[in-house]
């Protein structure tokens, strides 16, 4: 590419070549293609090297960063090297919709002085090491949920939002965190920033039903302790989001009092 790209779309990877080639096959698919892919991994295996080497085109850009732990700081070296104007994110284990990018270079009402977020189809399926098997599928639409609900938890997944660069640049996701890490950057950024709602879809989010780091967190009950630390890393003194917060909790099994909140 000889010009800046429209967009940089940053795919965190780590030891998945599996979903990887789908996720990169979703983005090779895109009837837009003013884009460029900013892939990073924190391991060196053959197998990411030679999936990589399988998909990427010329002007993409793969960063092989085994210094780096976790998806954290993966997502914040691929934002350091984007060059596009703006920047959207795709885990390994997720895909975009072939008309994703087409349908925002059309939607009426893309700002670039926003965060902008779209809804999304939501893939419940099965991996093992042969084959990954949808379960079911659901639309999940965003337009009516107000924004103030990412006080509270988190409705928004990373691959359904798209950030002018300079933005994205100056804000970093948390590397420090063992969990939701893409919720406290949204809560970063709703702090201090717009955000607009597009409505349209694209991106896929699949959830494997096995194994995975927020699974774990529920299943072992440490989910609550990952709510609270984030509520007092970013504490609000709106008496109703306390409410709304203390609520979470109980759900979760943690009944702490609201002036603690």
């Amino acid at each position: 590419m000889n010009k800046t790209p429209l967009f940089s779309i940053v795919v965190t990877t780590h030891k998945r070549p599996q979903t990887l080639t789908r996720a990169l096959r979703s983005l090779l698919a895109q009837t837009f293609t003013d884009f460029e892919i900013v892939l990073v991994t924190d391991e060196g295996s053959l197998e990411t090297k030679e999936t990589a080497a399988r998909f990427l085109r010329e002007d993409d850009i793969f960063l092989v960063l085994p210094h780096i732990k976790g998806p954290a700081d993966s997502r914040n070296a691929g934002v350091y090297h984007a060059k596009g104007s703006y920047i959207l994110y795709l885990d390994d284990d997720d895909s975009y919709q072939e008309n994703f990018l087409t349908d925002l270079t059309s939607v009426p009402g893309f700002r670039n002085d926003a965060v902008n977020y779209v809804n999304y189809t939501q893939l419940q399926e099965v991996r093992t090491p042969y084959e990954m098997q949808t379960i079911s599928s659901t639309e999940m639409r965003l337009g009516d949920t107000e924004i103030g609900t990412l006080l509270v938890s988190n409705f928004i997944p990373s691959n359904a939002i798209i950030l002018p660069a300079a933005m994205a640049k100056l804000n970093r996701v948390d590397a420090n965190l063992d969990s939701h890490e893409d919720w406290d950057y949204l809560l970063s950024l709703v702090l201090k920033h717009d955000f607009n709602f597009l409505d349209i879809s694209g991106p896929v989010v699949h959830i494997n039903t096995g194994e995975s780091r927020n699974n774990d967190a529920k299943a072992s009950g440490s989910i609550a302790l990952d709510f609270l630390s984030i509520y007092r890393k970013w504490p609000i003194q709106d008496d109703d989001v306390k409410a709304r917060r203390k609520d979470m909790l109980k759900q979760l099994g943690f009944d702490l009092p609201q002036e603690l909140l």
